[in-house]
């Protein structure tokens, strides 16, 4: 995954671990690394002040329809790549 991300606070992050032989699909995005992982420590390390921008990666699990659905619900901000 190469999503960069950057936190204020680093200390006070938790670290994201993908199961050994997890398929990174849409859903395991979405629900595991930034439902259960990510998007906790960063709303409460930015008081809910933030915008994601993805990166552009060639992974398919966070450039799916389901996946920006999702970070339009889910964080302040979501800035789309113009592909």
């Amino acid at each position: 995954m190469h999503d960069a991300i950057q936190l204020v606070n680093v200390r006070n992050s938790n670290l994201v671990f993908v199961q050994p032989g997890a398929k990174i699909n849409t859903v395991y995005y979405c629900d595991s690394v930034l439902e259960q992982g990510l998007l906790p420590d960063i709303c409460r390390l930015s008081y809910n002040n933030f915008s994601f921008q993805r990166d552009g990666a060639p992974t398919l699990a966070h450039r799916t329809r389901h996946t920006v659905a999702y970070l339009r619900s889910h964080v302040p901000e979501f800035i789309e790549l113009d592909n």
